[in-house]
């Protein structure tokens, strides 16, 4: 049986929370120093002023790291580098804490991990978004030597870099970073060993943001989630699955836009079922301009994007690829904003079987494109408003069709190959509201047998020149000076 466009769960995004990532941030600990003994390693540095360098190196278990750089009255450039070693055994690398504190500007950390159920977190500036051009990294994991790790990083002011990277089993990762130009990057590998998955979430709020999130390995718990509220933000998401052990099933999800405001969106399916009733809102959602780009190889994914905007002038892009079996993508551009929204492009492309693709829209001037290649797929779109296009392809066994477009002016392209069964439906006359008068639409309908033809499977009124941007570079490593140079 198909299952239902998304999960329940995945539905429901409107209030940000954090289940799995239980809290953010963490760390702490430290004390001992009395008599100390007994329990080993712990630590604290805490620095005043600016241009200062702290390094701590720890091996053993159960180390604690807590570091304090207040630049005071001046202005930074503080630089930490924490390491805590472990091979993952009684005495060694398990359960760790590192945690750094940065103010000012232009200051880095580094915190590198091994072993497991580890916890660092690095904060720079300390939500007082008086701090700027800040670069943060945590690097959780060696060889096979890593599982149930937290990292946290928090960030405020503008032009932050923030870069977490784990290996292998049930790690989780968490960054937030309020203001603008600030970038974002989770790396995370489950492994083999005990593969089950990883969680990454990453929060922006400002403009010109940039995150990305990459999760790869055979793990079936991976999750991506995405929040984005600004201008001009973009989001990247890449899963790939082998799935040689814990099974399938990752889930991807994007919001752009106010996502604080308790909204749900457990409506939207029937919405795209029934093709009918897409109603207008009053809501002032913001995030002109955003990017999101959504890669899944697998079986059983889930990939959801959601765009708020109503700006003419800063429409929004969405990408979805999947490639496997039993996949699900759906595109939400505008459908619970004004009908003044216009120029939103949304992207779907699906290689495998019983996968399902839907795009709502409202306003004017959206594209909707579709590709799937395979067989029992089922692609879904609805359009609001006037002068929107649709362009669906299906190429396989067991396909249906069914778009909707309510307004004038509007066009679809619907092209079938192999196993057939379309429904076009142009300003649903019976909707509520009734749909305008005097449509001025237009539907193209091409079905082909399993060989094709009709002059080479006439295909066009294409609009895939949108280019999604590269992976952009985040930032290096960096050296702290030699402590105590020729001693």
């Amino acid at each position: 049986m198909k299952k239902v466009m998304l999960s329940a769960a995945a539905l429901m995004i409107g209030a940000i929370g954090f289940a799995q990532v239980s809290g953010a941030p963490k760390a702490v600990a430290v004390p001992a120093q009395a008599g100390a003994a007994a329990g080993a390693n712990t630590g604290e540095s805490i620095q005043n002023g600016n241009d200062n360098r702290v390094w701590v190196r720890q091996a053993g278990t159960s180390q604690s790291v807590y570091t304090n750089q207040n630049d005071g009255a001046g202005t930074g450039g503080n630089l930490a580098r924490v390491r805590q070693m472990g091979a993952v055994q009684a005495t060694s690398g398990v359960e760790n804490l590192a945690e750094v504190l940065q103010s000012g500007d232009l200051n880095q950390s580094t915190t590198l991990q091994e072993g497991d159920r580890n916890n660092a977190v690095t904060r720079q500036g300390q939500n007082d978004n008086s701090s700027a051009s800040n670069m943060a990294r945590i690097r959780q994991g060696t060889g096979q030597n890593a599982e149930d790790n937290f990292a946290a990083i928090d960030q405020d002011g503008d032009g932050n870099s923030a870069w977490t990277r784990q290996t292998f089993d049930n790690s989780d990762a968490w960054t937030r970073q309020v203001g603008d130009g600030n970038k974002s990057e989770i790396d995370q590998n489950a492994g083999p060993n005990g593969t089950d998955g990883h969680l990454a979430e990453a929060e922006q709020v400002g403009d010109g943001n940039m995150s990305i999130i990459n999760q790869s390995g055979a793990g079936a718990r991976n999750t991506a989630r995405t929040f984005q509220d600004g201008n001009g933000n973009y989001a990247e998401q890449m899963q790939t699955t082998d799935a040689v052990m814990g099974g399938t099933g990752n889930t991807a999800i994007i919001a752009q836009g106010n996502v604080t405001t308790g909204h749900t969106f457990s409506s939207i399916y029937s919405d795209l079922l029934t093709v009918d009733d897409i109603e207008n809102g009053s809501q002032s959602l913001g995030s002109f301009g955003g990017q999101a780009y959504q890669d899944q190889s697998g079986s059983d994914n889930d990939a959801d994007i959601r765009q708020f905007g109503d700006d003419p002038a800063n429409a929004n892009y969405a990408e979805q690829n999947q490639s496997g079996s039993g996949n699900s993508a759906f595109v939400v551009q505008n459908l619970y904003g004004t009908p003044s929204g216009a120029g939103n492009y949304a992207r779907q492309d699906q290689d495998g079987t019983n996968s399902e693709a839907g795009i709502g829209q409202n306003g004017f001037d959206h594209k909707a494109y579709q590709r799937q290649s395979g067989n029992d797929n089922v692609a879904l779109s609805t359009q609001r408003g006037e002068d929107n296009l649709v362009n669906t392809y299906q190429d396989g066994d067991g396909n249906r069709g069914m778009t909707a477009q309510r307004g004038q002016n509007n066009q679809i392209l619907l092209v079938q190959r192999g196993g057939h069964s379309y429904s076009v439906t142009q300003n649903l006359p019976n909707g509520s509201p009734v749909g305008m008068p005097n449509g001025g639409n237009v539907a193209d309908v091409l079905q082909l047998g399993p060989n094709g033809d009709f002059a080479t499977d006439g295909i066009l009124c294409e609009f895939p020149d949108m280019n999604t941007p590269g992976t952009p570079n985040m930032p290096g490593d960096f050296d702290i000076d030699d402590v105590c140079p020729g001693c």
